[in-house]
């Protein structure tokens, strides 16, 4: 095996974490849809999203803990933060498949194409510098979008941001584990 793959347990104890991760963010994804008819929600939502880098920081910390020596690489920790989050962002997109293939029948789509037509927003972004009938064209764009090809944007955004969190994370746990 090249000593760049991640070792068997890095994936396996990625595996694990990005379950508990993905479970996070599955109730963070129910708490931001019940935003919309409950205003609390969007304040536990809020916290789960701020939790998450602390959260995937502190699992990363546990599995350098877990090495025989208690130490961990740079290299390793980063690529156990970012294949939790990898693993968390593929269980994530499988919820939001299915609420949005199944359950959600164009609600969380209608509000947003609402919103991009809203007369105060519309007119704001004409103040900005965008195109008059701007957020028309966008909300029309939005509704001729699949339920996957949401999901599979939301699914490489994820990513990419667990790519740039596990920089910060993968730093914390190899220097922590370091420092003992």
């Amino acid at each position: 095996m090249p000593s760049s793959a991640p070792s068997p347990t890095v994936l396996s104890s990625a595996r694990a974490d990005g379950a508990k991760v993905g479970i996070l963010w599955i109730i963070s994804f129910a708490l931001f849809i019940g935003n919309f008819r409950y205003p609390l929600c969007g304040l536990l939502w809020l916290f789960t999203m701020v939790f998450t880098p602390f959260y995937v920081g502190i699992l990363t910390k546990s599995f350098a803990d877990s090495q025989p020596d208690g130490k961990v690489s740079y290299g390793r920790a980063y690529s156990h933060s970012m294949m939790t989050v990898f693993y968390a962002s593929l269980l994530l997109a499988l919820a939001q498949w299915v609420y949005l293939q199944y359950i959600d029948k164009g609600f969380l789509i209608d509000r947003y194409a609402s919103m991009l037509t809203d007369k105060e927003l519309t007119t704001a972004m004409e103040r900005m510098g965008y195109p008059k009938g701007f957020g028309k064209e966008m909300a029309t764009r939005l509704r001729e979008m699949r339920p996957i090809d949401i999901v599979l944007q939301l699914l490489w955004s994820n990513m990419v941001a667990g790519m740039v969190l596990s920089v910060t994370t993968a730093l914390y746990a190899s220097v922590r584990s370091h420092w003992k």
